[in-house]
C-alpha cells in the first residue's frame, strides 16, 4: 500500500509538471539600424539549459516552460546584447531589435555556439566580481580568477601572473591596442585605469596569434563599450573608499551622441586616487602612499557600411617605495630580512599620506584611431593605429644629500594592425589575415634615442621594431569547432651607449630574431550545457631589452638587475585541455595545460651554494638578480565548481595549481605561485538584487623550491577571510567588501617585498555607485 501511495504521488506530481510547463516564447529579432531580420541570433534564459537560435526569418521559439520570472538574452556577432526579464505566464512575444556595433575584440555566435577569438582557455570577471573590486590596480583586480595571481612588490603594485608567467610574456590589450609601457620588472605595473573598460577577459595560455606570438602566458583584454549612438545623455559616477590606507577613489563617465547627427557618440571619463601608509596587521609601512589621476576621451562615428572613433587617455600615478627595501649596508640588509617584524624606523606609528623617496612617478599617454569598412562579401576590413608615450622616473632616497640617484625612462611608441576580416560572412571557413607593425624607442640618457650621455642607466637608450604577418582560419558546425592560425614575427633591437660618460662616440649595437607562432584547437559540443576543447599552440617570444641589457640598480625593486646580452629567443610548446560542464545546478570548469618551454629566461636571485651575493653600491646595498636562461616546464590545473543549493544559496569552490620544473638542470624554479585554493558561499535575497557572501582564500606554502636558491625562504601558508555585500536600487548601487576580515598576518611568496614586511592588514572598502 505504501507504494502505490507513493507512486501515486510520484505520477501526481509528474502530471502536474508536465501540465504546468505548458508555456512557450517566440519572437523575431531584427537589426535596429536596417529592420532587417537576423538569422544565427542566440537567445537563452539565463540560469537554465534552455536556448535556440533564430532561423532564416530571423524566429526562434523555446518551449516547454515553466510560468516564472526570467532573464532572456539575445546576442549576435557585431550587434550589442540585449538583457531583459519577462514574467512568463502563457504564451509570450518578445521581439529585439539589435544594435549593430564595431568591437577590436568581438565575439561571433554561429549556429548558435558562441565563438570566441580563440579556443584557448579562459575566464573572465564577472559583472558582481567586477563590482566589488571596482577601486584596485588591475594586477589586483584579476587576483583569484582561476589561473590568475599577482606579482607584487609591496602593496600598491601588481601586475597579473598567467599560468606562472608575467611581464613581456603576458599582453594586455587596452581599448583594442596592444599596452607598450615598462613591465619590465615586478614593480612595473600595467598603466591602466580599469574604470575605462566594461569587461575584462583573460585568455590563458599561448593564444590569440592575431594580437603577437610572444603571449607564452596569456592576454588580459579590457574591452570598452560600443560608443553611443543616441543623443540622450548616460553616465555614471563611483565613490569608494578604503579604510587602509584611508584611500579615496572616485570615478565619473558621461557620454551621448549629437543631436541631428545620426551615429555619431562620445564619451569622457576620469578618476582620482589618493592614499596614504598601508598598514599591515601590526604596523603602517613607511612611504608606501599613492595617487593617482587619470582621464580619457572617446569620440567616433558608425553607420552601416563604415565607422571610425578615437580614443586619448592619460594615465598619471605616484607610487611610494617602501623605504625599509633600501639599506645601506650587507648587514644591515641580512638583518632586515632576517627580522620578522621592520625596524621602528620603517614603521610609523601615525598615518601619514606624504610619499617621500624613493617613489615612482609614472605618466602614460594613449591616442588610438580605429576604421572599419564592410565590403559587399560581407567581409570587413579594419585598421587601427596608435601612439603611446610611458614616461617614468624612480626616484631613490638621497645619499650625501645629493640629488643623483634617479632612474628615468622615456618610451615612445607607434604600433598598427591592418586586418580582411571574413569572420561574419557566410563562408563556411572564416579567416583573419593581416599584418601588425610596431616602432619604438627609450630613452634612459640625453633627449634623443640615438644620442645618449650616461653609461650608468640601468639600460641603455634602444630603438625597436617588430613586424607580423598572421592568419587565421575557423570552421564551425552544430557539434564541432576548428581553428587553425600561424604567426611570424621579425623583431629588432638596436642600442645606443656613449663610450664614456657624455662622450660623443656612440657605441651601437644591433640585435636580430625572428621565429614562428602556431595553434590548432578542436572544440566539440557535447550537448547544450557542455563542451570539451584541445588546444595544441607554440609560441616564440624575442628577450626583451630589460632581459638583454639590464646592469644596474633597480629602484622601485630594491635589486641590482643583471642581464645576458647573448640571451636566445623562446620558443613554447603548449598543450591545454578543458571541459565545460553547465547543467541546471551546475557549473564546472576544468582546464589542464603543459607548457614547455625552450630557452626559458627567468631572474634567477644570486645565491650561490647557498651564499648570498649583494651588490655593494653608492646607493647601498641591493640583492642581485640576474638573468638566466634553462630549459622550462610549466604544468598546471584550473578548477572551478559552483552550485546551487536553493535558488538564493549558492556554494563555490576555485583551485589553481602550477608546477614549474627546470628541466635542463632537473630542479624546481623560483618564483612561481603556490597552490590557491578558494572557498565561497553566496546567498541572494528577494528584492533589489541585494546578495551577501563569505568566501575563505587557502595559499599553501610553496615548497617546490630548491634549499638556498633565494634570499629568504618561503613564507608559511596563509588563509585570508573575505566578506562581500552588495544592492542595487534602481539607480545606486552600494558595495561593502572586507578583505582580510580576521587580519591576519602573512607574507607571499610572489612579494618581492616580503623579504622585509608583511603584506596588507585588513580593508574595508564602501563603494556608492550612480548610474542615469
Amino acid at each position: 500500500m505504501r507504494y502505490l501511495i507513493i507512486l501515486f504521488v510520484f505520477l501526481s506530481f509528474s502530471n502536474f509538471a508536465q501540465t504546468s510547463c505548458h508555456c512557450s516564447l517566440k519572437g523575431i529579432v531584427a537589426s535596429k539600424e536596417r529592420k532587417e531580420k537576423v538569422p544565427g541570433a542566440y537567445v537563452y534564459i539565463k540560469g537554465t539549459n534552455k536556448a535556440t537560435v533564430t532561423d532564416a526569418n530571423g524566429l526562434f521559439l523555446i518551449k516547454d516552460l515553466c510560468p516564472g520570472k526570467y532573464t532572456l538574452v539575445c546576442q549576435m556577432a557585431s550587434f550589442d546584447p540585449i538583457e531583459t526579464t519577462i514574467n512568463l505566464t502563457d504564451e509570450h512575444e518578445e521581439d529585439f531589435e539589435l544594435s549593430a556595433h564595431d568591437e577590436h575584440l568581438q565575439e561571433v555566435f554561429v549556429q548558435g555556439r558562441k565563438q570566441e577569438i580563440t579556443s584557448q582557455l579562459k575566464t573572465q570577471l564577472s559583472q558582481e566580481e567586477r563590482s566589488q573590486r571596482d577601486g584596485l590596480s588591475l594586477g589586483e583586480m584579476l587576483k583569484g580568477l582561476t589561473g590568475v595571481q599577482s606579482l607584487q612588490t609591496g602593496s600598491s603594485i601588481s601586475k597579473p601572473v598567467i599560468h606562472g608567467l608575467h611581464s613581456s610574456r603576458v599582453i594586455i590589450l587596452n581599448q583594442g591596442v596592444r599596452q607598450e609601457g615598462q613591465n619590465w620588472g615586478s614593480e612595473h605595473a600595467p598603466e591602466i585605469d580599469p574604470f575605462v573598460s566594461k569587461n575584462i577577459q583573460v585568455i590563458k595560455g599561448p593564444g590569440g596569434l592575431r594580437y603577437g606570438g610572444d603571449a607564452i602566458g596569456g592576454i588580459v583584454m579590457l574591452e570598452p563599450d560600443a560608443l553611443p549612438d543616441t543623443s540622450a545623455l548616460h553616465g555614471s559616477i563611483q565613490s569608494i573608499y578604503f579604510t587602509n590606507g584611508r584611500q579615496g577613489v572616485v570615478s565619473g563617465l558621461l557620454e551621448g551622441g549629437i543631436p541631428k547627427a545620426k551615429g555619431w557618440g562620445w564619451r569622457v571619463q576620469g578618476t582620482l586616487k589618493d592614499g596614504g601608509n598601508v598598514q599591515t596587521a601590526d604596523y603602517y609601512l613607511s612611504n608606501t602612499g599613492v595617487k593617482e589621476e587619470n582621464v580619457s576621451l572617446g569620440f567616433g562615428y558608425k553607420s552601416n557600411h563604415l565607422g571610425a572613433d578615437l580614443f586619448l587617455s592619460r594615465f598619471h600615478n605616484v607610487i611610494g617605495i617602501y623605504e625599509g627595501s633600501h639599506i645601506g649596508n650587507i648587514a644591515d640588509l641580512e638583518n632586515s630580512i632576517a627580522r620578522s617584524r621592520p625596524l621602528a624606523a620603517f614603521t610609523p606609528k601615525e598615518f601619514s599620506r606624504r610619499i617621500e623617496r624613493p617613489n615612482q612617478d609614472i605618466w602614460h599617454d594613449l591616442g588610438k584611431i580605429k576604421a572599419y569598412y564592410h565590403l559587399a562579401s560581407m567581409a570587413t576590413l579594419r585598421a587601427t593605429v596608435a601612439a603611446q608615450s610611458d614616461e617614468r622616473w624612480e626616484l631613490d632616497v638621497l645619499r650625501a644629500g645629493k640629488n643623483i640617484n634617479t632612474l628615468r625612462f622615456n618610451l615612445d611608441t607607434h604600433s598598427g594592425e591592418f586586418l580582411y576580416d571574413e569572420t561574419n560572412t557566410n563562408k563556411l571557413w572564416k579567416g583573419q589575415f593581416g599584418f601588425t607593425f610596431l616602432d619604438q624607442g627609450n630613452i634612459t640618457s640625453g633627449n634623443r634615442v640615438q644620442n645618449p650621455t650616461l653609461t650608468t642607466s640601468l639600460l641603455p637608450n634602444y630603438s625597436l621594431q617588430n613586424i607580423g604577418i598572421f592568419a587565421l582560419e575557423r570552421r564551425a558546425t552544430e557539434k564541432w569547432e576548428f581553428e587553425a592560425g600561424f604567426r611570424f614575427d621579425v623583431k629588432e633591437i638596436e642600442t645606443h651607449r656613449p663610450k664614456i660618460n657624455f662622450s660623443p662616440i656612440i657605441l651601437r649595437k644591433n640585435n636580430s630574431f625572428d621565429g614562428w607562432s602556431g595553434s590548432l584547437a578542436y572544440t566539440y559540443h557535447w550537448n547544450l550545457v557542455a563542451k570539451s576543447q584541445i588546444t595544441v599552440s607554440r609560441a616564440f617570444r624575442a628577450p626583451g631589452a630589460n632581459e638583454l641589457f639590464s646592469n644596474g640598480v633597480h629602484h622601485g625593486a630594491g635589486a641590482y638587475e643583471i642581464g645576458d646580452p647573448n640571451l636566445k629567443g623562446e620558443s613554447a610548446v603548449n598543450l591545454s585541455f578543458s571541459t565545460n560542464f553547465k547543467p541546471e545546478r551546475w557549473d564546472i570548469e576544468l582546464g589542464l595545460y603543459s607548457n614547455q618551454i625552450h630557452n626559458f629566461i627567468y631572474l634567477k636571485p644570486e645565491v650561490l651554494n647557498g651564499a648570498a651575493v649583494y651588490a655593494t653600491t653608492v646607493r647601498g646595498v641591493f640583492p642581485i638578480f640576474s638573468y638566466q636562461q634553462v630549459n622550462a616546464r610549466f604544468q598546471g590545473i584550473d578548477f572551478q565548481a559552483g552550485y546551487l543549493l536553493t535558488p538564493r544559496l549558492s556554494i563555490q569552490q576555485k583551485t589553481s595549481i602550477v608546477r614549474a620544473f627546470d628541466t635542463e638542470n632537473d630542479q624546481f624554479l623560483v618564483g612561481i605561485p603556490a597552490d590557491r585554493f578558494e572557498y565561497i558561499a553566496r546567498y541572494a535575497f528577494k528584492k533589489y538584487n541585494q546578495y551577501v557572501s563569505a568566501g575563505l582564500t587557502q595559499v599553501a606554502k610553496q615548497n617546490r623550491v630548491e634549499p638556498g636558491s633565494d634570499y629568504a625562504n618561503p613564507p608559511a601558508g596563509y588563509f585570508l577571510m573575505n566578506v562581500n555585500w552588495g544592492i542595487n536600487l534602481h539607480t545606486f548601487e552600494l558595495n561593502l567588501r572586507i578583505s582580510n576580515a580576521l587580519n591576519a598576518a602573512y607574507r607571499d611568496y610572489l612579494n618581492r617585498f616580503r623579504y622585509y614586511a608583511d603584506d596588507q592588514g585588513r580593508n574595508i572598502s564602501l563603494k556608492l555607485g550612480y548610474h542615469f
